[in-house]
């Protein structure tokens, strides 16, 4: 075989890897989930130090499971085949946050600036 051949062979093996690797719209989900619920939980360690206070942790639970109703009604993902994308829909306007790609999911740092200034 030519090296031409390989070429095109390794090219056909990696896209159809690419394929059965791209992560559905659950796994985009959860990766939001992840990110925003990290962020909580860093914001309430600085407000409050106070792990015994029962009024504290009611108010994480609450928030937690606003958070995941709020990813689930959001965000979306867009299959490219062997690639998706991260996509959030706010008042009637969708943009593109993140990437997923061989099974995992990028989000975009933007994000992280987004939430600090709300």
């Amino acid at each position: 075989m030519k090296t031409k051949h390989y070429l095109i062979i390794g090219f056909l093996l990696f896209v159809i890897i690419a394929a059965l690797t791209n992560p559905e719209t659950d796994k985009h989900k959860e990766e939001v989930k992840l990110k925003m619920n990290t962020f909580l939980e860093k914001e309430n360690n600085k407000i409050n130090n106070n792990d015994n206070d029962q009024w504290a942790k009611a108010g994480n639970v609450l928030a937690q499971s606003m958070i995941n109703m709020m990813v689930d009604n959001m965000v979306s993902s867009s299959n490219y085949i062997i690639f998706s994308t991260t996509n959030v829909t706010y008042e009637g306007k969708t943009k593109t946050i993140g990437v997923g790609f061989l099974g995992n999911v990028f989000l975009s740092s933007k994000i992280d600036e987004a939430i600090k200034n709300k």
